[in-house]
């Protein structure tokens, strides 16, 4: 019998079958068909989760972790939550609250009064939310879930006779350090920045605050843009293969600096005890490759533990008032080391020569001032030479009015002075330097900044200024960075000249000028057995309000450089108001020997007869 079929049937298998083709067409489309970029749109991606960013990390030249990050809590308690938890399940009541608190103030150690009342008042307040730790540890969370299971043991199980009727779902129960609820208790991970060397350059690296996530003083202010990464919400995609098209984090870039950590180390070492030892109230030490302008060691005191930024005792430090949180950006009237580069001017122009000869009288006028020398005493004829050696106010005063006022100020900014010098460091100080032609200047004010009175200009500014004399006449940049790592990409920062203020041969002329005088008598604590070194001592009158200069406070510094025929070394050290001595011929110069011979041994530099034997050899 011949059997017909109803046109229903071959609709539905029609449709059926239509289906299954647009199906296997879509798996097609998904596996080989898709462009990349479709799947950033919202029809093939999933649930939005926010991705956080990592700061990059800071290491010093030898790769030694300086700042990182670790992985921190914020754990909160909902009394909330618990009220509705206890309503469905008749197991937590306020006594079993209070004693998740009680937990929380002892594990976290709480001690903030405010907190302690909040978290002590019964009955609580329906809360979605009460912070009881910031930014802590994951052992600590741990050891609070582990207080917080035992407390947990003696609450009564669903479906029993008090809770006959009631839903017999499971109350959520997961762990909490990854960081998803559990009755009423949640907990948030972030990236914490952390230093794991504490005090160690401290005043170079600055800090992450907490409050706002931003680098404040240092490498990570004056970086920040760089070391930061960016949070970003993204939506994983449907299609496994295609994972690893979706928008990750942007990571911040690492830094590399130029610092060398153990370096660095020795020489806060040596800070500290020269601080204790002649009664400064703060200084600085700073040792800088003249030929590279790389900063091998940049030590400040006093320091901070920037782990802990917030404490009372560094309040003074981090507020930063007056730039005290890295001496070695401070602008200050640095006294004698800079008569160098007055001298350095008068050579370049022609002024003098090593053997002009001043006859020092005790006193020289200008400007409607006298000007005397530090010892008050006349010392009669005098060479160039000696007027550094005895290093005389009045000779060199002489050599600025020989300058005159255009000239000598035109150096000035040559080598940098009135301007920032960019080394990489937040909050550095251009110093002060007047013009000449403005009308709050002075003529007297050309015979005081002669000799480094009158001017204020900052350690890193004298290392740049002076590597122009160590450098045979090239004046480099100091640099903090010496390479920045993105995603895995090494860009190595530039060794950036910074002119030639004055030429290769007033240069070499100088430095043996500075030679022969550095061995004087006043010089000898900085001598380096087995080194040729060239150098200047500095004593500056430190300026009071209704006073003036007439104070035994000063600022004792000494710059100097080593092997001069090839320096590989430049040393700045500066003691701010040191009691022991107001000399910086005895109080600066030895410690400068000191840092010199750490200096030494830590790059490896062999004696000059070693040295020029093993260059005649090759």
């Amino acid at each position: 019998m011949k059997i017909s079929y109803n046109w229903r049937y071959t609709f539905i298998g029609f449709i059926f079958a239509l289906v299954g083709i647009l199906i296997i067409g879509q798996m097609i489309r998904l596996q080989i068909a898709l462009e990349p970029e479709d799947y950033l749109s919202p029809k093939t991606m999933g649930e939005p989760e926010q991705a956080a960013s990592r700061r990059g990390l800071i290491v010093d030249r030898n790769g030694k972790l300086l700042a990182g990050n670790v992985t921190s809590y914020r754990v909160t308690v909902s009394v909330l939550d618990l009220k509705r938890m206890a309503a469905s399940y008749k197991y937590a009541d306020i006594e079993e609250i209070n004693q998740i608190f009680e937990v929380a103030i002892d594990v976290f150690e709480i001690a903030d009064e405010e907190t302690l009342e909040l978290l002590r008042s019964s009955p609580y307040p329906d809360r979605d939310s009460i912070p009881v730790a910031q930014f802590t540890t994951k052992e600590k969370v741990e050891r609070f879930l582990d207080h917080i299971e035992i407390i947990r043991q003696d609450w009564p199980e669903p479906n029993e006779d008090n809770s006959e009727g009631e839903d017999d779902t499971e109350p959520p129960l997961v762990e909490l350090v990854d960081c998803q609820p559990i009755v009423g208790i949640y907990c948030e991970p972030r990236f914490t920045r952390v230093y794991p060397e504490n005090f160690l350059a401290s005043n170079v690296l600055g800090f992450v605050a907490r409050s706002d996530n931003r680098g404040h003083l240092g490498v990570e202010s004056e970086h920040d843009a760089t070391l930061r990464g960016d949070d970003r919400t993204v939506k994983a995609l449907w299609d496994p293969y295609k994972a690893d098209q979706a928008p990750y984090p942007n990571h911040g870039s690492s830094l590399v600096l130029t610092i060398d950590s153990v370096l660095q180390a020795e020489v806060e070492d040596i800070l500290d005890s020269s601080l204790a030892e002649n009664g400064s109230q703060a200084g600085t030490i700073i040792v800088m490759d003249p030929q590279t302008g790389d900063i091998y060691a940049m030590a400040s005191a006093p320091r901070a533990d920037v782990n802990e930024y917030w404490r009372e005792e560094y309040a003074h430090i981090i507020n930063n008032v007056d730039n005290v949180f890295n001496y070695a950006i401070k602008a200050y009237e640095p006294g004698s080391v800079s008569k160098v580069l007055t001298m350095a001017a008068a050579l370049d122009a022609g002024v003098v020569d090593p053997d002009t000869v001043f006859l020092d009288t005790g006193s020289f006028s200008i400007g409607g001032i006298t000007i005397r020398n530090w010892d008050g005493r006349a010392w009669g004829p005098q060479t160039m030479i000696e007027c550094l050696e005895h290093s005389l106010n009045v000779c060199l005063a002489w050599v600025g009015s020989q300058l005159g006022a255009e000239q000598l100020y035109t150096y000035f900014q040559d080598f940098g002075f009135g301007q920032s010098t960019g080394v990489g460091l937040a909050n550095e100080s251009p110093g002060i330097v007047k013009n000449y032609l403005s009308s709050d200047w002075h003529k007297s004010e050309l015979g005081t900044n002669s000799f480094g009175q009158g001017i204020e200009i900052t350690p890193i500014q004298m290392m740049k200024a002076v590597s122009a004399v160590a450098n045979g006449g090239e004046m480099v940049n100091p640099r903090i960075v010496q390479a920045v790592i993105d995603h895995g990409d090494y860009y190595k920062a530039p060794i950036t000249s910074a002119g030639y203020p004055i030429t290769q041969e007033t240069a070499q002329t100088l430095t043996n000028m500075l030679m022969q005088s550095i061995k004087g008598e006043s010089y000898k604590a900085a001598l380096v057995p087995g080194y040729s070194v060239a150098g200047k001592t500095g004593t500056g009158e430190i300026f009071v309000p209704g006073e003036g200069y007439t104070s035994n406070l000063t600022n004792a510094s000494f710059i100097g450089w080593g092997p001069v025929d090839d320096p590989h070394f430049m040393i700045y050290v500066w003691f701010n108001k040191p009691t022991s001595s107001i000399w910086g011929s005895l109080v600066a110069a030895p410690v400068f020997r000191q840092v010199a011979e750490r200096v030494i041994l830590r790059l490896d530099i062999p004696p000059d007869n070693v040295r020029l034997a093993l260059q005649e050899d090759t």
